[in-house]
């Protein structure tokens, strides 16, 4: 996912462990949390949000997925499916059907 933000650079020197501010910034300009406050009119305007995550995710997304909950709800976006379930990052399939059955009610 990062090679998206800055392909072929981190957002630090391998050798000092210092940040490159610029990098960074791009890699925070597409941090979902933060994006939420620019886009909130097209966050109000969807017909369906359907966030999950793990409680044993091994990249933390249930954290994210809180923070992504919690940024929505600031900007009254409310009406949102949200679950932490027991299970790491991996092997999650069994999830799919009630994803997309809840997506596929929502969109009638």
């Amino acid at each position: 996912m990062a090679a998206c933000y800055s392909a072929g650079e981190l957002p630090f020197d391998v050798a000092t462990g210092r940040l490159k501010p610029d990098v960074w910034d791009r890699w925070l300009g597409w941090d979902p949390v933060r994006m939420v406050e620019a886009h909130a009119d097209a966050l109000r305007g969807l017909r369906a949000i359907y966030i999950d995550a793990g409680t044993r995710d091994e990249y933390f997304l249930d954290l994210g997925a809180e923070a992504f909950r919690r940024a929505l709800e600031r900007i009254g976006v409310t009406d949102v499916f949200f679950e932490l379930f027991d299970a790491k990052h991996g092997s999650i399939e069994y999830r799919y059907p009630l994803a997309l059955r809840y997506l596929a009610e929502r969109l009638q």
